[in-house]
């Protein structure tokens, strides 16, 4: 039997020995400290930064990653919190209820440290929706300058949850940070949202968190989770559809990346279009075909049309209406302006040193990155002014949309059913809110009749993952299109009166938009009254102060003859006229579903109304247009809501 021999473990070892030996041990000791780096150090969800707002006066929770089992410790204030970590390494901490206040700093101890600095307690709301709450304050709303030049609020902080889509719910955000309100930063925050903060900070003397989670253009359906979408009849099969077994997202995505960034740069760097030379005089047009705008038109098209001019005016302003939603337009080869999505009209100013007597051409190259359809002009709103004359500019134009190759196709993935929810809510479920402020439904408009159970749902799931009743205070839809009187079928009235029925759920409150759209502009810049009656909402809500927060909504009706007599709630001090000296926007229809303009009119705390052309009225409607007329207020100021009854 042979002994080992002590000494050894003492002798040299020979050169390649010893090489692989220090091999050995230097990729142990690397494995350790990657191992460590990814599994064992403590890491923080990334939406708790410094700056950040907690909420009062309930329990929140703090959490991250850590190596499995390990002791967590979250201490502030000479408080201390302490938990393990789970088998796959996950932690949450639960801090009691606090008093407003702060600045504090959290530490955070494991295999580690995190110090969180300048965190104060205040009321938290998630900012949810799609492009009007998406709107920024400097993408010029209302009095913007002076907004964000005095935007010294550093206790309004804001966190902009990146905008990401994914296939399955993830555990983590991929960016963000807290960020205090001032002119530099502010610029950058929803405009509805820090209007509603600046509110409730200054009103309540409180920290203002904003987590700011939209997406411009969304549907209801990209929010919510799949496992509450699947419980939806009209929404389970096309969910099923996009989470079969067997897809390689990866691939798909990479490929629509590819494709977004060739028809961005195409959309949007004139080098294409001025290779063409489609906007010069001499270009072929043998072969485009005749247009009167407006008009709708697919991938990229050019438009041209030709004017003479005695002479060179001192101003000339050319309308085109709208243009939907990126173009250049070229003035006798002059590149004169570009637009984009953000920009309302289309109205420009053509400097004398670009025009000449006799024969000028306007050149347009129009596309739309969102449905790949461009449009064009708008009606009674294509002109030249120059001088004294006005040139109707909607007929003349020629147009071809095969000078360019067509755009890639690339798809949207974040209107996808959960696609949003997955990456975009469930990261920051659980973080403490006072409630959730929600401007969206015009992606919806086109299923109208589906939002109630949808929108329903959503809310529904949001409080479930949270497992909190909180406040959820969502804005109904602008006026908006072209006025239309009566107008029966509008699917924008039908899904407002979806987002009013929603209002039977608990702890629901509606800001209405009627009275504050632009006929023209889908985001109307008006936030401010906006802001000021979803603060309304949340003071009756979620604070239990006495405000009339609410318009005028149907109560009840008494038919008399051919006169119609309706009661409101809400009503505060009484009804009454803002303009005009009869109520504008009802609609009376007989047996035969026809509707008429009605005549209406306040009686002490009712309105009656009739129509000459209905005898024996069996419908009534209010305000049931994409644009509808609007004139009957309570006395703070609110404008009845919308509704459309029977009335046998």
């Amino acid at each position: 039997m042979l002994k080992a021999n002590p000494m050894n473990s003492l002798m040299p070892l020979t050169r390649p020995a010893a090489r692989r030996g220090i091999a050995r041990l230097l990729c142990l000791f690397l494995l350790m400290l990657s191992h460590g780096a990814a599994f064992g150090a403590v890491e923080l969800g990334k939406i708790f930064s410094d700056h950040m707002v907690l909420q009062r006066n309930q329990d929140v929770s703090i959490w991250g990653n850590a190596a499995a089992n390990a002791s967590i410790r979250v201490a502030f204030d000479g408080k201390s919190f302490s938990t393990e970590a789970d088998g796959d390494g996950r932690w949450r901490v639960t801090i009691p209820a606090q008093k407003a206040g702060g600045p504090f700093v959290i530490n955070v101890t494991g295999d580690g440290e995190h110090t969180i600095q300048d965190v104060y307690f205040g009321d938290v709301w998630l900012g949810g929706g799609q492009s009007n709450m998406e709107w920024k304050l400097s993408w010029k709303i209302n009095n913007f300058k002076e907004i964000i030049a005095t935007a010294n609020y550093p206790l309004i902080r804001f966190f902009e949850v990146p905008n990401k889509v994914a296939t399955s719910p993830q555990a983590e955000l991929s960016g963000g940070a807290w960020q205090p309100a001032s002119p530099e930063t502010a610029k950058d925050f929803s405009a509805v949202a820090y209007l509603f903060a600046r509110q409730n900070h200054l009103e309540k003397g409180v920290a203002v968190g904003i987590i700011d989670s939209n997406w411009g253009g969304t549907p209801a359906e990209s929010w919510i989770s799949k496992e509450s979408l699947l419980q939806l009849p009209v929404y389970r099969e096309r969910t099923e559809a996009v989470y079969q077994p067997g897809i390689d997202w990866p691939e798909r995505f990479a490929i629509n990346k590819k494709n977004g960034e060739e028809k961005s740069r195409r959309l949007n760097g004139k080098e294409d279009a001025l290779a063409t030379a489609a906007y010069r005089f001499d270009y072929p047009t043998a072969d485009w075909s005749e247009q009167t705008l407006p008009g709708e038109f697919e991938n990229l098209t050019w438009l041209r049309r030709e004017f003479t001019l005695d002479k060179v005016p001192a101003k000339t302003v050319l309308e085109l209406g709208d243009l939907q939603q990126k173009a250049f337009i070229w003035i006798n080869e002059q590149l004169l302006a570009f637009e984009d999505w953000q920009v309302q009209g289309a109205r420009y100013e053509i400097p004398a040193a670009i025009l000449r007597k006799g024969r000028n051409l306007i050149a347009l190259r129009v596309g739309n990155s969102w449905s790949n359809r461009a449009h064009v002009g708008r009606a009674n709103e294509l002109w030249l002014h120059y001088d004294d004359h006005k040139l109707d500019m909607s007929a003349g134009w020629r147009y071809s949309n095969r000078v360019e190759a067509p755009l890639p196709e690339y798809i949207d993935y974040q209107y996808t059913p959960s696609f949003l929810y997955n990456s975009m809510i469930h990261p920051i479920r659980g973080y403490g809110l006072r409630g959730v402020i929600w401007y969206q439904g015009e992606a919806n408009a086109g299923e109208a009749s589906f939002y109630h159970d949808l929108f329903s749902t959503l809310i529904e799931d949001w409080r479930h993952q949270w497992q909190r009743e909180f406040p959820f205070i969502f804005v109904q839809l602008a006026a908006f299109m072209q006025p239309q009187y009566p107008q029966p079928d509008s699917s924008w009235a039908l899904l407002r009166d979806m987002q009013s029925r929603t209002l039977s759920l608990p702890g629901t409150g509606m800001a209405t938009a009627i009275d504050i759209g632009d006929i023209n502009d889908i985001h109307p810049r008006n936030k401010q009254d906006v802001a000021t009656r979803l603060w309304g909402e949340a003071k009756r809500l979620s604070f239990g102060d006495k405000t009339l927060s609410q318009g005028p909504s149907y109560r009840a009706h008494q038919v008399k003859g051919r006169r119609i007599q309706v009661f409101f709630d809400h009503k505060g001090q009484g009804l009454h006229l803002k303009e005009g000296d009869s109520v504008k926007g009802f609609a009376v229809a007989g047996a035969d579903g026809v509707y008429h303009p009605a005549h209406a009119e306040i009686q002490r705390d009712a309105v009656v109304i009739w129509s000459d052309e209905v005898s024996t009225p069996a419908a009534l409607q209010y305000a049931w247009a994409d644009y509808p007329q609007v004139n009957l207020y309570n006395s703070a100021d609110l404008p009845a809501l919308p509704f459309a009854i029977d009335v046998h």
